[in-house]
């Protein structure tokens, strides 16, 4: 049986790996839409919109991938052009698709190397899953 842990974990954005992740997520919500009628006991439901959404954090240095914070931090207004492809892995395993970033963060504090948090939504249907 194999068993993944944070090292085996990557970030691939419009097809550069991120060298230096410290973390990443991804949560998927359905939303139900009630189908209930009034001569009904029990409430009954259907599957409606689907919704990826998910955060990184990757280590800030003179290399760092600081395309990933441009989407959003920039002098121009955030347009169509700044949808990228994310690939979240984990040994063979990926979930891929198209997203956008919906925020960007820099920390930084004495005695930690300094780190950028990114918060992305995908739009449309993921266009990789190997779960």
């Amino acid at each position: 049986m194999t068993y993944y842990s944070g090292k085996d974990g990557t970030l691939t954005y419009n097809g550069s790996q991120v060298a230096k992740v410290s973390n990443w997520s991804v949560s998927s919500t359905v939303d139900t839409l009630e189908t209930t009628v009034l001569t009904d006991s029990d409430r009954s439901y259907v599957p409606g919109l689907r919704t990826i959404s998910g955060s990184a954090t990757v280590f800030y240095y003179d290399n760092a991938p600081v395309s990933l914070l441009e989407r959003v931090v920039k002098t121009a207004v955030v347009s169509e052009s700044d949808i990228l492809t994310i690939k979240l892995g984990w040994g063979t395993k990926l979930i891929q698709g198209n997203c956008i970033i919906t925020s960007a963060e820099l920390s930084c504090a004495v005695g930690e190397v300094m780190q950028a948090s990114i918060q992305f939504q995908f739009t449309g249907a993921p266009t990789g899953v190997t779960l």
